[in-house]
């Protein structure tokens, strides 16, 4: 216990002497070698790059547009030259399109306004599926953000976390059953995976889900403090994970994405930091702590990893999102 107080204080610390604007923010902190850099913090377009022309600018001026800006990010998914954010305080979702140099806002279908839109997720064909928990609906939209159908089974109470399988099933985190939902894309009902729990399959208020390239399922078990792996078909295969204060323990975790060497990744809201870990369950390492400067976080939710390695995290009460790269993955590959 006193090892592990001591190497996070370590950590802390010696994260906090290169937290600096201008200084090169890496994790481990020199002398080790880098693993992963933090690249920027995302609080508008502008922060990706996204430009707008003279004649937009003008339009802005003239009807008082604005630049929005992040408020509470909660929901994440980067694909391609696109980032997609919930936003729990606008009950948006905003679309970053870096190739067409444009954002999207979406906020309602055709009837009703979002209430609490929680995750974000995208199919092969770019449509949008966005959960709202309070409405217990997916709504689904094209890639220009025209709505085109919303899913809503019976057994639907609190949906958070989705995620879409390479064989076109659409699985639904439902935080107050306590179970994952199974859908096809149009919404047809294919079952449901779990139950309330502390058992293996079980869970206890479930949030954020990912699936990983050999179709296995990773769930963030919150209240019971854990990561559980199970099959496509819901069958348990693994767990890591306990209430606990030391490093590689949980508090209540949230956000789970898996890097291109299936190295799986969690962010704390309680701990405010994200954990590394490989297919070994072994702790890797540790990323930031409570704060508002690079690298720190203050309720950090969702996290998405693309197929080049980088790192999206929702930094929900700093309002912004945060972006890191993964930069020797030879030493983060997971041992077998």
């Amino acid at each position: 216990m006193k090892n592990f107080l001591y190497v996070l204080v370590f950590v802390v610390l010696t994260e906090a002497s290169y937290a600096a604007e201008g200084v090169k923010l890496v994790w481990p902190p020199p002398p080790d070698e880098a693993k992963i850099e933090f690249v920027s913090s995302i609080h508008n377009s502008n922060d990706l790059g996204i430009k707008k022309s003279f004649f937009s600018k003008a339009f802005d001026f003239l009807f008082g547009e604005e630049e929005r800006s992040l408020q509470a990010p909660f929901g994440i998914h980067a694909h391609d030259d696109r980032v997609y954010t919930t936003d729990i305080a606008t009950r948006s979702l905003y679309v970053f399109d870096k190739k067409k140099n444009k954002m999207i806002t979406i906020n309602s279908s055709k009837k009703e306004q979002f209430l609490y839109p929680i995750d974000v997720v995208t199919d092969e064909s770019g449509n949008i599926y966005i959960s709202d928990s309070v409405r217990a609906k997916i709504y689904i939209f094209d890639e220009d953000g025209d709505y085109k159908y919303s899913i809503a089974p019976k057994m639907l109470q609190r949906p958070v976390g989705i995620a879409i399988s390479k064989d076109k099933k659409l699985y639904i985190v439902d935080a107050l059953s306590s179970q994952i939902h199974v859908t096809s894309l149009k919404g047809d009902y294919l079952g449901s995976i779990g139950k309330n729990g502390s058992g293996d399959g079980e869970f206890n208020r479930p949030t954020f889900i990912d699936i990983g390239s050999d179709g296995k399922l990773y769930v963030s078990d919150s209240m019971n403090h854990r990561v559980q792996i199970l099959s496509s078909d819901g069958e348990f295969i693994d767990k890591f994970g306990q209430l606990g204060q030391e490093i590689g323990s949980f508090g209540s975790p949230r956000g789970i994405s898996l890097d291109s060497y299936n190295n799986i990744y969690v962010s704390d809201t309680m701990f405010n930091n994200i954990q590394i870990f490989n297919q070994n369950k072994e702790l890797l390492m540790v990323l930031g702590h409570h704060g508002n400067r690079r690298g720190e976080f203050a309720l950090a939710e969702d996290i998405s990893i693309t197929k080049d390695n980088m790192i999206y995290v929702a930094d929900t009460n700093n309002n912004r999102i945060q972006l890191f790269k993964l930069i020797n993955s030879a030493q983060t590959r997971s041992s077998k």
